[in-house]
């Protein structure tokens, strides 16, 4: 699932919301609190493991916003595995979460990490493209069979026009780099 609209437009709200206010709650709370109503309904012998990744694509670089952020925030490294293995993103790191709770304070830390400037438009405007993923292992113990899924729920960053957004310098080249790969993937997605 994508959020994807000019800059300003409420992606973020759309994809985040407002955690406290359950009519004001966003994609991401609400998919999460699905997640565990379905979990907690879950037959005895159903065992699930819930993982959360947090990570950013700013600059044309994979990162982890969920990282110990004393030193930076490391770049990770994408890797293809084998025949229809897919893409691996090699050091992000995994959380497990039992809670809706925990996931939204994973969430708060990983808006704190997550690259943004002041623009014209916005003066909180995300300048990279940010990716929630829940990683859900289900586990039948009574037949002896597990499965994996992992859903993405995805916060562009909006598209500039640059006169507008008065982008100078850093912020400039951010926009630059957020049109191409948004222009990336409409060309892919068509």
């Amino acid at each position: 699932v994508f959020a994807y609209g000019q800059t300003s437009s409420g992606k973020t709200h759309t994809m985040e919301g407002v955690a406290d206010d359950t009519e004001l709650r966003g994609i991401i709370p609400r998919m999460v609190q699905h997640v565990f109503d379905v979990v907690g309904a879950a037959d005895k012998h159903i065992q699930y493991t819930l993982k959360v990744s947090i990570f950013e694509i700013y600059m044309e670089k994979v990162r982890d916003l969920l990282t110990a952020a004393t030193s930076g925030i490391p770049d990770i490294r994408i890797s293809e595995e084998g025949k229809g293995k897919g893409i691996v993103l090699k050091g992000l790191s995994e959380h497990a979460v039992a809670t809706g709770e925990e996931v939204w304070a994973l969430m708060v830390r990983g808006r704190e990490n997550r690259s943004v400037a002041v623009t014209n438009m916005n003066a909180h405007s995300s300048r990279s493209h940010m990716l929630f993923c829940l990683t859900v292992h289900k586990r039948d113990i009574r037949e002896f069979k597990s499965s994996v899924g992992k859903l993405y729920l995805v916060d562009l960053a909006g598209s500039e026009r640059v006169q507008k957004s008065g982008a100078e310098g850093t912020t400039l080249d951010e926009a630059k780099k957020i049109n191409l790969s948004l222009l990336t993937l409409a060309n892919q997605a068509t």
